[in-house]
């Protein structure tokens, strides 16, 4: 028999014309949607950081809802211990700049702040600055003609995994990442907050953390390195040597870390394809408690990431196990997945250590993209390759009248683990465009009302239009009742 990934990419285009009929899917209860994410963006879980004790009660909280509605477990139990440690930053970390015409020392958390990383890239660096550009400029080629051995690359903004081979092919020992608009650098602080975490097992491949040291750095550091830089016509900064030498030396305090995936199990109603899988993700951590807020609130409760995905993946549970007459055929996983802001530690262990075989899993539904505040009517589908789960995902939402745009796979949520190891997978986001039955004007103020990504006014609202989520589990059940109902017959 194909592998899973065959079986998707043998189809043909004409797949979208002619999918199969499904049952009438089952509909989605909006007040389990409400109550879910009521518990848990509650402040008794003190924002499900990674390690604390809200985490542990949002992990006991879905083996409960898993058990409530009959799923079974994947294996012995209900939780995969997903082994970690963490490094806390020190306030003794320093970053300093020294050129000719003087030191300037920056300060942590202001100026500066240690990337994610590992035990082998938390640790002191130096060596003379080379500014590189973007991303895309490393990907491009652009700094081919600058040596790079035993520099420090200057980049603007981090760079993807790709980006960081090609600075380790070329021989740079480290990085640094210039935010020059303020607010972004807050949000990022805000969001790395003082500890790192990382795999207590070295051999788990990271689909995130940086195989070099890092430093992300505010407008000051970016102020001072790049002062005087040659211009390009665009009035970007040229890719060159920089007159700086940069000395991070970065301090930790380590320890273990014990933390879980929560997985649950619908068996499949078609004893010839219960043993093939579809998976569901959402990650249910968030930062905790992290930078005081203006009104002094430092709970990050995280209701629309991602309380909003995780009570999304429980309705769709309750739905299809409450309903006989269109119980998927093949077995249907929910994944409720830990660590994914601090580097998607809980995915990429799972792919590594996985509850379900992943030759026999199907495909991989994620959801991880805020609440929407109204009905989307168009999506964004992360992930979509030549695979048939992505014709399925786009014929689905055409279906309905929607529209959909595209973007190939990142590592910037849980699917991407899983599209690394060549598992059919697929990143589900509500479009910016204007919500059913709304103006532009409209729905930008709805937006702008309810926005509240990674800071600590994320928090549940009884005022809040649940509708939007609604119209999002509804897409993510009709995409799973197409793909159960187009395999294995």
């Amino acid at each position: 028999m194909p592998t899973i990934s065959r079986q998707f990419a043998l189809l043909p285009a004409v797949l979208v014309l002619t999918l199969p009929a499904v049952a009438q899917s089952p509909s989605i209860d909006s007040t389990l949607i409400r109550a879910h994410t009521r518990f848990l963006a509650d402040d008794l879980l003190a924002g499900r950081g990674a390690g604390s004790e809200g985490m542990r009660l949002a992990a006991l909280y879905l083996e409960a809802e898993c058990i409530e509605l009959g799923l079974e477990p994947v294996g012995q139990s209900y939780r995969q211990s997903v082994p970690l440690q963490v490094a806390t930053v020190l306030p003794a970390t320093s970053l300093t700049a020294v050129s000719p015409r003087g030191t300037v020392e920056f300060l942590l958390d202001v100026d500066f702040v240690p990337n994610v990383g590992s035990r082998r890239t938390l640790v002191p660096f130096q060596g003379p600055a080379v500014f590189v550009g973007r991303d895309s400029d490393l990907l491009a080629g652009h700094v081919a003609g600058l040596d790079l051995r035993g520099r420090v690359a200057v980049t603007i903004g981090p760079v993807t995994i790709e980006a960081v081979d090609t600075l380790i092919a070329r021989g740079a020992v480290a990085m640094l990442h210039l935010i020059p608009d303020r607010a972004g650098f807050a949000l990022y602080a805000r969001s790395r907050g003082e500890r790192r975490y990382y795999h207590r097992d070295p051999s788990v491949r990271s689909s995130f953390l940086p195989r070099l040291p890092a430093v992300l750095a505010g407008p000051r550091v970016a102020g001072a390195l790049l002062d005087g830089v040659v211009i390009t016509p665009d009035g970007e900064p040229m890719p060159q040597p920089l007159p700086w030498d940069v000395h991070a030396d970065i301090r930790t305090d380590v320890v273990d870390l014990h933390e879980e995936n929560v997985a649950c199990l619908l068996p499949g109603a078609d004893a010839g394809a219960a043993d093939t899988a579809i998976i569901l993700t959402a990650h249910y951590d968030h930062l905790g408690v992290s930078t005081p807020d203006e009104r002094g609130d430092s709970i990050y409760n995280g209701f629309s990431d991602n309380a909003a995905g995780v009570a999304i993946l429980l309705a769709i549970g309750a739905a299809a196990a409450e309903s006989e007459a269109a119980r998927p055929r093949h077995s249907i996983i929910l994944l409720f997945l830990t660590a994914e802001e601090r580097g998607l530690l809980g995915s990429d262990y799972y792919v590594a250590q996985p509850l379900w075989p992943l030759a026999r899993t199907l495909a991989v539904i994620n959801l991880d993209a805020g609440a929407p505040p109204g009905r989307p009517v168009n999506w964004r589908l992360a992930g979509v390759d030549s695979t048939g789960l992505g014709h399925i995902a786009i014929t689905v939402a055409e279906r309905h009248g929607w529209e959909v745009s595209t973007s190939p796979p990142r590592a910037n949520s849980d699917y991407y683990p899983f599209h690394r190891e060549g598992v059919p997978a697929v990143f589900v986001i509500p479009g910016p465009a204007p919500y059913e039955g709304l103006s532009a004007d409209s729905s930008r103020a709805l937006r702008e009302r309810w926005d509240r990504y990674h800071q600590a006014s994320d928090h549940w609202d009884a005022a809040f239009p649940f509708h939007g989520l609604v119209r999002y589990a509804e897409y993510a059940l009709a995409i799973l009742a197409e793909v159960d109902a187009s395999f294995g017959r």
